[in-house]
């Protein structure tokens, strides 16, 4: 396996995030990035390329993303920053809702109400930079698989999955994981997507759920109770041409791995099924039972048989990093799964 390391992975935030009405240092830390490469470098001894900045954007970000919705995180911040007593970091006070869904003025201070979904995804200086870092590392992790290789893990921040075709939420900007399942599917066919964050991978649905050849499967706690709330429901199937290409495995709060590992292994049949020629995977380790932002009781030991039962698809490989926030575990959980992972492949 070749990990693919962001040039942007462990550059600071300097924004914050609404977390319970309290605004506090945001969660995607750089201490993050830190301890995952030490995993994959120092523990598991990968081929670590730390990718450089690409002369150009790849085509499969305009694919994903809306033109509108791009061209306002790359100018935000500047435009933001010209006004009187400007914050560092541009977050909306005023949004569109159901009675006013149209914006009819297009300052900056009205769009971040339409483009940034939630309290914790402000923009900051640098961020269009730090987000194209991500896309940068993904791109060439999918690469590596299409020239061949069977594994690859991108370690990126920030991280994608909660972005949507045109709207921000939980910290995601750019949708990394979408980004890569796209640009394979042109060279596989048929990709499937799972995601094994705690929280449910709303970008990656809303961005494929009404195609078939890209199978979305999110194993998640319940959205009653968790972000991002609002979808992430097992009735949620995709539609049209997509329709029966969505699966939602949605987990009640306490869950450890004796009641996760059925849901797991219906997503893995599921994805059998559909009989994919690639498989991404959204890395998340927010699972873990002392996680502050997640719900579940996943153990350390617990995801190498994840990533053991990952490997017995026998599929091309790519894990894109997303969440995961109790910094001091990060390390002994990526080495876990990778490790589970590249046991059985190697077998």
């Amino acid at each position: 396996m070749k990990a693919f390391i962001s040039p942007t992975h462990d550059v600071p935030w300097p924004g914050n995030a609404m977390i319970r009405g309290l605004l506090k240092q945001h969660h995607d830390r750089a201490e993050r990035s830190i301890e995952i490469l030490a995993a994959l470098k120092d523990d598991l001894r990968l081929d670590c390329q730390f990718v450089p900045r690409a002369a150009e954007r790849p085509v499969e970000l305009f694919e994903v993303h809306a033109p509108d919705y791009l061209h306002y995180l790359e100018t935000a911040w500047d435009e933001w920053s010209k006004a009187p007593e400007a914050s560092f970091e541009v977050r909306p006070y005023i949004t569109t809702n159901r009675y006013f869904p149209t914006l009819r003025t297009h300052i900056p201070v009205t769009l971040a109400g339409k483009y940034l979904g939630d309290g914790g995804s402000p923009l900051v200086q640098d961020a269009w930079s730090n987000m194209n870092g991500s896309v940068d590392a993904a791109v060439a992790a999918a690469d590596a698989i299409i020239a061949g290789e069977r594994s690859a893990y991108a370690l990126l921040r920030p991280a994608g999955h909660h972005a949507m075709r045109d709207l921000a939420m939980g910290g995601c900007h750019i949708a990394n994981t979408a980004i890569a399942a796209q640009r394979l599917a042109k060279r596989f066919g048929r990709v499937a997507v799972l995601d094994i964050d705690v929280h449910h991978g709303n970008g990656t649905q809303q961005i494929f759920y009404d195609r078939d050849d890209v199978l979305t499967v999110s194993l998640h706690g319940k959205p009653e109770t968790l972000f991002p709330f609002i979808c992430g429901y097992a009735d949620e199937t995709g539609t049209g041409a997509g329709e029966g290409y969505n699966c939602n495995l949605p987990m009640e709060g306490g869950t450890a791995i004796s009641g996760y590992l059925g849901p797991f292994d219906h997503a893995l049949e599921r994805i059998k099924d559909f009989a994919p020629g690639m498989l991404v995977v959204a890395a998340g380790f927010d699972t873990f039972r002392h996680d502050p932002f997640g719900n579940l009781d996943i153990d350390t030991a617990d995801y190498a048989l994840l990533g053991d039962r990952i490997a017995q698809l026998g599929l091309p490989t790519l894990f894109v990093q997303e969440g995961g926030y109790k910094v001091d575990t990060l390390r002994a959980n990526v080495n876990s799964l990778v490790e589970g992972y590249l046991k059985r492949q190697g077998a």
